[in-house]
This record gives C-alpha cells, sequence and structure tokens, in this order.
C-alpha cells in the first residue's frame, strides 16, 4: 500500500499520525486538565452570548431599515418587483433575528 504512495504524501500521513499520538499522550498525562479548559472555555463563551444576541439584533435592524428605504423607493418609482425586494429584505431580517434568538438559546 505504502509503495504507490508519494513520498510527500507519506510524509504527511506520518507528521500528522505523529502529531495525533503526541497530543492523545499529552492529554493522558495532564490528568483532566483538557476537562477544565474545555469548561473554562464554554463558560467564556457564554459570556459572550448575550452580547453576540444583541449585535445580531441590531445588525437585523438596520438592515430592516435599509430594506425599508429601499422597497419604499421601489415601490415609489413604480417597479413591478416591489414584491420580490419587500420578501428577500423581510426574509433577511428575519433571518438575522433567529440567528439571534438561536445563539441565545444555544449559548445561554
Amino acid at each position: 500500500m505504502f509503495t504507490r504512495m508519494k513520498s510527500s504524501t507519506f510524509r504527511a500521513l506520518l507528521t500528522a499520525d505523529l502529531l495525533f499520538m503526541t497530543m492523545m499522550a499529552n492529554s493522558q498525562a495532564g490528568g483532566g486538565n483538557g476537562a477544565a479548559a474545555l469548561s473554562a472555555t464554554a463558560t467564556t463563551i457564554r459570556g459572550y452570548a448575550t452580547s453576540a444576541q444583541t449585535i445580531v439584533l441590531a445588525l437585523g435592524v438596520v438592515i430592516g431599515l435599509i430594506g425599508g428605504v429601499r422597497v419604499y423607493s421601489k415601490f415609489h418609482n413604480g417597479d413591478p418587483d416591489t414584491q420580490k425586494a419587500v420578501m428577500s429584505w423581510f426574509g433577511a431580517a428575519l433571518f438575522l433575528v433567529a440567528v439571534g434568538t438561536i445563539l441565545t438559546a444555544f449559548f445561554g
């Protein structure tokens, strides 16, 4: 099997394997330090959840306002695709509100 591989591919696989074995050995020798690091990271991410939700909701408001102005402009000019523009801008704002809610539900 290894005779058909290029030497660069074999070296890359060997390096990845050695790196994986080193990581496994370090995690077992640490005596649970990995669990503490994951717990600390989860706590930090939960702290950012409300800020991220606020930013996403503010972005949704800005996009909604820009979309409203553009739709009004299209409607005022008599463009025939006004309904398409309303649906796309409303969908984008609704998506951002949904993402903000999901962020809170997932991380909060």
